[in-house]
C-alpha cells in the first residue's frame, strides 16, 4: 500500500507542474552569443596634406572594395592612382551588428587591440582580425590595395619591325585583321603588301594586277568603306576593289574621297566625295561610287550647296566618329591637306548628315600648328588626335580647339621624323604608325611604332 501511495503521490506533483507550465503566459528562449565575424563592407578615406594627396584622396574615397570571403582577403579591383602613397588611412568597416566584437591588427610582428575609428598605417600591411561576439570565431582579413605602378595615363610606344626594304610611298589600311600597303616601289609600279595583325608581321607581296596604275592612282584617297576599297586616280577616275589586287573602274567625275559620312543606322552609312557640274565642285554621297547623289542643302555660312574653296581637296586626313545613339555626335572630320584655292591649310572641318541636308562647321581658326602636307589625324581614348611634324595635338571638340598632347602621350623620341604616315587604331586600342615619307620628303620611312595608354591594357 505504501508504495501505491508514493507511485500516486509523484503523479500528482507532475500533473500540477506540467499544467502550471502550460498555463504559464510567458515563454523564456536563450539564446547563444552570435558568431558571425564577417567583414560585410570595407571603405577607405583620408585627409590630403599635399598637392598629390588631393587628386587622388577624393579618387580613394570612391575606390570600390572587394571582400573574398573564401580567402578573406579584402581588395580594391580598380588601382588607386599612380603615384599613390601607403600610409595612415581612415578606414571604415562593416561587420553583424549582434553582439560585441573585438578588432585586432594583425602585424608580422605583433597585435595590437583596434577601436574601429583610429587611422591605420597601411605602409605596414596590417591584417584586421574580427573576433565574433561568442569570443571563440575568429576571421582574419588580409588587406590588399592596389595602386598603379605605372602611370595609367602614360602612352608606350615600341618599335615592332618594319616594313620590306622594297615599299615605298605607301598607304596603310586594316581590313579583316590583316594590314594591307599599297606601294609605289622603286621599279615605279603599284604593289599591295599584306600582313596578318600580330606582335610579329610576316609580310607578302603582290603586284596589283588590274585597273589601277602608280603613275595614274592617288595613294591618299584610298578609303576602306563596306569591306570594299575605294581610290581615284589622278584623272579623277574612281575605281573599286575588294580584294585590293583587281580595280574596277566606277564613275568618271570623282575629285576627292573625303571619308565616311556617318548615319543613326549603320546601313545608312555613305562616302562623302567631291563631284564637278559646270565648273563648280558640289559634296555628292554614294554608298558604289557608280550612282553619285549631289547634295542640294548644305547649312553653312553663306548658304550654299557649293564647296567652298577653302575646303580641302586633296593631302587631308579624315577621321569618322561614330554614335549610333547620339546623331549630332556623328560626324566626318577632315583636317590640313590643300584646299579647293590651292593653298595649304590646317583647318579642321566636321561634317554631319541632317534630315535632308548636310551641314559642314569648320573650326576657321587653329594657330597652334602649321598648315601643311601630311597631317595625320586619329580617334584615341575619346580624343581625336593630329600628328605632324612628329608632335601629337588632341581636342575634344572636334578641331575647335587644338592643345599639345602632355609629354607623357608624346610620341617615341626614336620615331623618325616623317609626314603622311598611315595611323590605325585597333580593337585592343593599339595605335599603328605606318610609312610616311622622310621630313626632306625623298626617302621611304619603313619603321612600325606601336602604342597604347596603359589605362586602355584590356
Amino acid at each position: 500500500m505504501k508504495l501505491k501511495q508514493i507511485s500516486q503521490l509523484l503523479f500528482a506533483i507532475f500533473s500540477i507542474v506540467t499544467l502550471g507550465s502550460c498555463n504559464d503566459d510567458s515563454t523564456t528562449t536563450t539564446v547563444g552569443a552570435s558568431a558571425d565575424a564577417q567583414i560585410y563592407a570595407f571603405k577607405l578615406s583620408a585627409t590630403a596634406v599635399n598637392a598629390i594627396d588631393s587628386v587622388n584622396y577624393p579618387i580613394m574615397a570612391k575606390t570600390k572594395f572587394s571582400i573574398d570571403q573564401f580567402r578573406t582577403l579584402i581588395y580594391n579591383p580598380d588601382s588607386l592612382p599612380y603615384k599613390t602613397k601607403l600610409k595612415k588611412f581612415a578606414a571604415s568597416i562593416t561587420y553583424s551588428s549582434s553582439g560585441t566584437y573585438k578588432l585586432q591588427l594583425v602585424y608580422p610582428d605583433s597585435i595590437a587591440d583596434w577601436n574601429g575609428t583610429d587611422s591605420i598605417d597601411f605602409s605596414t600591411n596590417p591584417k584586421i582580425r574580427v573576433t565574433a561576439a561568442n569570443g571563440i570565431n575568429t576571421r582574419e582579413y588580409t588587406i590588399n590595395i592596389r595602386v598603379h605602378k605605372v602611370d595609367p595615363d602614360t602612352l608606350i610606344w615600341n618599335n615592332i619591325g618594319s616594313q620590306p626594304t622594297t615599299v615605298g610611298k605607301q598607304k596603310t589600311l586594316l581590313k579583316d585583321a590583316t594590314f594591307h600597303t599599297f606601294s609605289i616601289d622603286a621599279d615605279g609600279k603599284l604593289y599591295l603588301y599584306k600582313a596578318a595583325k600580330s606582335n610579329t608581321l610576316t609580310w607578302a607581296k603582290q603586284a596589283v594586277a588590274t585597273g589601277l596604275t602608280a603613275s595614274s592612282i592617288d595613294l591618299g584617297s584610298i578609303t576602306l568603306f563596306d569591306n570594299t576599297f575605294y581610290a581615284i586616280s589622278n584623272t579623277k577616275q574612281a575605281y573599286s576593289s575588294t580584294d585590293g589586287i583587281s580595280w574596277a573602274a566606277l564613275n568618271d567625275n570623282v575629285h576627292a574621297i573625303f571619308g565616311i559620312l556617318p548615319a543613326a543606322n549603320a546601313s545608312d552609312d555613305s562616302l562623302l566625295v567631291a563631284t564637278k557640274v559646270d565648273g563648280k565642285y558640289y559634296f555628292a554621297t554614294t554608298v558604289d561610287m557608280k550612282d553619285l547623289n549631289v547634295v542640294e542643302n548644305i547649312s553653312s555660312d553663306p548658304l550654299s550647296n557649293e564647296i567652298v574653296g577653302d575646303f580641302p581637296a586633296s593631302g587631308f586626313s579624315s577621321v569618322t566618329i561614330y554614335n549610333r545613339t547620339n546623331v549630332n555626335a556623328n560626324m566626318l572630320t577632315i583636317t590640313g591637306g590643300n584646299d579647293f584655292n590651292g593653298n595649304s591649310t590646317n583647318l579642321t572641318w566636321s561634317l554631319r548628315a541632317g534630315e535632308n541636308k548636310l551641314e559642314v562647321i569648320s573650326n576657321q581658326n587653329n594657330k597652334l600648328f602649321s598648315a601643311n602636307m601630311g597631317i595625320s589625324t586619329f580617334l584615341y581614348d575619346g580624343y581625336l588626335f593630329a600628328l605632324t611634324k612628329n608632335v601629337l595635338y588632341k581636342t575634344t571638340s572636334a578641331g575647335a580647339k587644338w592643345v599639345v598632347a602632355p609629354s607623357k602621350e608624346a610620341l617615341d623620341s626614336n620615331v623618325p621624323k616623317a609626314y603622311g604616315q598611315s595611323i590605325i587604331v585597333d580593337e585592343e586600342n593599339y595605335i599603328w604608325i605606318f610609312g610616311g615619307m622622310s621630313s626632306s620628303g625623298s626617302i621611304p620611312v619603313r619603321q612600325i611604332w606601336r602604342g597604347r595608354l596603359n589605362h586602355l591594357i584590356p
